[in-house]
C-alpha cells in the first residue's frame, strides 16, 4: 500500500499542513493535561490519532472529507451533550462546584479564626539567623503596669454595691481631707455617682455610709468579694483609676492610680517563639520594635520575592494559637499587620470525620457533597463538592413544589409561545406572499421592504422595541395610550407574540413565496376548470402541498423558538413577575427559566439547569420526529 502518494507537492503541503494541525492540537493536548483537564486532554489526542489514521493512510477515502467535520461535531456538540447529560445526574451548584480533595482543602485552610480578644500587631517582617527564607516577625505586646498617683491621695470608703444588681460591686469614696476632686461620689467599674453633702449620711469622721442607690455589703457579703477587688479598677477622672485593698480592721482605704503602659518584645518565627530582652531590641520613638539582635528585617525587594510565602506561612504562638501575617508592608508602610489565629478545623483521614475543635462539633461525609453535622442537619460547612446524585435533579422536577409549580406554568407558556409564533408567523408570511404573487406597481420595492426587519440584527430590533413598548415609550406617547405592555403579565406576553411576529414573517414570506413557485399552475388551472373556486383551490391544493414542503422548516421554527432566549431575555428578561421572591416570570420560557436556575440567582445550580435542558431537548426531539412522521415527509427519502 502506498501511503504517499501522487504529485510530489501535493505531498509535500499534505504533510506540512496535517503535521501543523497535530502540533497544534498536541500543544493544545498538553496544556490541557498541564491544568488538569484530563478529559479535553483525552479528546485532543483522539483527534490527533484520527488525523494520522485518516492522512497518513490510505485505509478510508471518505474520512479524509468526513474526518474534520467528525472533530467539530464531536467537539462542539457530542461533548458538550455528554456533558450536560453527566452533570444532570449530580449535585452540582454554588458551594458544590470543587472536587471533594479542592473542597476539602479548602475547608481545612478557611477552618481557622482569630482568639477570642482579637489580638492582632503591627509587626516587623524579617528573618531570624542567615538563613532568609527562615521567616520571622518582631511582635510588641502592651504591658499596663499600675503606678500609684501621689502617696496622700487616698480616701476613706465603704464597700457595697450599686443599683439593684449585688454583682455591680461599687465604692461610697469620703474625701476627708478634701484632696481630690469630689467630697463624696460612688464609683463602680464603669460608672463615677458625683454626691453632695446633702445626699449623704456621714459618721463622726465624717465619711459616709448611706447613699442614694448604694447599699453597704454585710461583713460576710465583704468577705465573699474581697478576692475579687485587686482586679477591678473603679472608675475616677481620666486617665485615673481607683484601686481598693483588703480592709483593715475593717476599713476600706481607695487609693488613685494610674496605668502606665510598657511593652514586651517577642520573636516568632515558624519552629519557636520566645521573649526579647528590652535591651536587645531597637525601637522607634513610639515604641515600636524595628530590629532586635539575630533578627535581620527584609528589604523591600526580598518581600516582593518572598510575598507569596510570607502570606502563607504560620508563625509560632502561644498553643495552640499561631500568628498568620495578613498585611505585608507597602505605601511606605514599614510595617506589616500580623493576627493571632487558632486552627479550628481538622481532619481525620482514616475516618473520614472533620472536627471543630471549639464546638465540638463532628462533621461527615452526608453523601449529598457536604461534610455534615449529624446531630444538626442544618450545620454543614462550606464549600461542597460535585456530588453524583442519580436521578434526583429528574425527580425534584416532579417532587419539589418549589421547581415544579413554577416548571409547569413555564413550559404550558412555552408550547403556547412556540406553536402561537409558528402559526401567526406562518399566516402572516404565506399572506404576504399570495399578495405580493399578484403582478403590482412597486412590487420590487414592497419585497424589499417586507424583508427589511428580517434584514436588521436581531437584537437592535428587539432593544428597539423593548424601548417602544415602554409605558413611556413612542407607542403609548403616539396613540395617547396609557398601557403597560411590558410590566402586565397578560400584555408582556402579547408584546412578545408581536415582536416576534414582526421579526420572523419575512422568513416565512421568502420560503412561501419560493415554495409558491415551485407549485405547478396548471394544478390551479385544472381545478379552475373543474369549477374550483379561488378558495377551493388554496384550501385543497395549494396549502396542503405547501405544508409538505415546508413541514420540516416549520418543525425547526417549532425548535427555534421552543428555545428563543434573545426574545424573551432581551425585551422582557423574562418578566414581570407574579411575586418579589418568584423565579420564573411570566413570560419566562424553558431556556430563559433554565439560564435563571444556572446563573441568574444567588445559588447557581448547573445541575438542576442540566437535568431542565436534558428534558427540553427529549421534548423538542419527540415533538419534531413526531411532526415529521405524521407529514410523511421523509417517505420521499425512503
Amino acid at each position: 500500500m502506498r501511503i504517499l502518494k501522487g504529485n510530489i507537492w501535493a505531498v509535500i503541503a499534505k504533510i506540512i499542513f496535517v503535521s501543523l494541525a497535530m502540533v497544534t492540537l498536541g500543544y493544545l493536548m498538553m496544556a490541557a493535561f498541564g491544568t488538569g483537564d484530563t478529559n479535553i486532554a483525552i479528546f485532543l489526542a483522539v483527534c490527533i490519532l484520527l488525523l494520522a489514521f485518516t492522512y497518513f493512510t490510505n485505509l478510508s477515502v471518505p474520512l479524509k472529507f468526513f474526518a474534520p467535520g467528525l472533530m467539530f461535531l464531536g467537539a462542539f456538540v457530542i461533548v458538550p451533550v455528554v456533558f450536560t447529560l453527566s452533570m444532570a445526574g449530580f449535585k452540582y451548584q454554588t458551594g458544590n462546584m470543587l472536587s471533594k480533595e479542592d473542597a476539602l482543602s479548602t475547608i481545612i485552610d478557611q477552618g481557622n479564626t482569630t482568639d477570642p480578644d482579637g489580638t492582632s500587631f503591627e509587626v516587623v517582617i524579617g528573618h531570624v539567623g542567615k538563613k532568609q527564607s527562615d521567616v520571622a516577625v518582631i511582635i510588641r505586646i502592651p504591658r499596663e503596669d499600675e503606678s500609684q498617683v501621689g502617696s496622700a491621695l487616698v480616701f476613706d470608703s465603704r464597700l457595697g454595691y450599686y443599683g439593684s444588681d449585688k454583682n455591680n460591686i461599687a465604692v461610697l469614696v469620703s474625701d476627708v481631707y478634701e484632696e481630690g476632686s469630689y467630697p463624696f461620689f460612688i464609683s463602680t467599674a464603669s460608672e463615677l455617682v458625683v454626691l453632695t453633702e446633702e445626699d449623704v449620711e456621714y459618721d463622726d469622721n465624717f465619711v459616709a455610709f448611706k447613699a442614694p442607690g448604694f447599699t453597704q455589703f454585710s461583713e460576710a457579703e465583704s468577705d465573699a468579694v474581697v478576692e475579687k477587688l485587686p482586679s477591678i479598677r473603679f472608675k475616677y477622672t481620666d486617665p485615673y483609676f481607683l484601686k481598693v485593698d483588703p480592709p483593715v480592721n475593717g476599713n476600706y482605704m481607695a487609693s488613685v492610680n494610674q496605668a502606665e503602659v510598657n511593652y514586651s518584645y517577642f520573636i516568632s518565627s515558624k519552629s519557636d517563639y520566645y521573649p526579647i530582652d528590652e535591651k536587645d531590641v531597637v525601637v522607634d520613638d513610639l515604641g515600636q520594635a524595628i530590629g532586635a539582635k539575630n533578627f535581620t528585617k527584609y528589604t523591600s525587594d526580598q518581600i516582593s520575592t518572598f510575598a507569596d510565602k510570607i502570606g502563607n506561612i504560620r508563625l509560632k504562638y502561644a498553643e495552640p494559637y499561631y500568628v498568620g501575617i495578613e498585611n505585608l508592608p507597602s505605601g511606605g508602610n514599614p510595617f506589616g499587620w500580623a493576627i493571632v489565629k487558632i486552627q479550628n478545623i481538622t481532619y481525620d483521614k482514616k475516618t473520614d470525620k472533620v472536627t471543630d475543635i471549639l464546638t465540638g462539633a463532628t462533621y461527615t461525609d452526608d453523601g449529598r457533597g457536604n461534610y455534615r453535622n449529624p446531630e444538626n442537619k442544618d450545620d454543614y460547612l462550606d464549600p461542597g463538592w460535585r456530588q453524583g446524585i442519580w436521578f434526583e435533579n429528574f425527580t425534584s422536577l416532579v417532587t419539589d413544589p418549589r421547581i415544579r409549580d413554577p416548571l409547569v406554568s413555564v413550559f404550558i407558556w412555552t408550547i403556547v409561545f412556540a406553536v402561537s409564533t409558528v402559526i401567526t408567523q406562518f399566516a402572516l408570511g404565506l399572506l404576504v406572499a399570495i399578495a405580493m404573487d399578484k403582478k403590482l406597481r412597486g412590487r420590487g420595492i414592497y419585497r424589499s421592504l417586507m424583508i427589511l426587519p428580517y434584514a436588521m440584527p436581531s437584537i437592535m430590533s428587539i432593544l428597539i422595541w423593548g424601548g417602544m413598548l415602554d409605558r413611556n415609550g413612542a407607542i403609548n406617547s403616539l396613540l395617547g395610550w396609557d398601557v403597560s405592555w411590558l410590566q402586565d403579565p397578560f400584555m408582556a406576553k402579547i408584546s412578545v407574540l408581536l415582536v416576534n411576529l414582526w421579526l420572523g414573517f419575512p422568513y416565512f414570506y421568502l420560503i412561501c413565496s419560493g415554495s409558491l413557485q415551485a407549485i405547478p399552475k396548471e394544478l390551479a388551472e385544472s381545478a379552475s376548470i373543474d369549477g374550483a373556486n379561488a378558495r377551493q383551490i388554496f384550501r385543497l391544493i395549494t396549502l396542503p402541498l405547501l405544508l409538505r414542503m415546508l413541514t420540516p422548516l416549520l418543525i425547526a421554527s417549532f425548535a427555534f423558538n421552543f428555545n428563543n432566549f434573545n426574545i424573551i431575555y432581551l425585551l422582557t428578561g423574562g418578566g414581570p413577575k407574579p411575586e418579589l421572591d418568584s423565579l420564573a416570570g411570566a413570560t419566562d420560557i424553558l431556556i430563559s427559566y433554565t439560564y435563571k436556575l444556572a446563573f441568574d440567582t444567588t445559588i447557581q445550580n448547573y445541575g438542576l439547569a442540566s437535568a431542565i435542558s436534558v428534558v427540553i431537548f427529549v421534548i423538542v426531539a419527540s415533538i419534531s420526529m413526531y411532526g415529521i412522521r405524521k407529514s410523511k415527509v421523509l417517505d420521499d427519502f425512503a
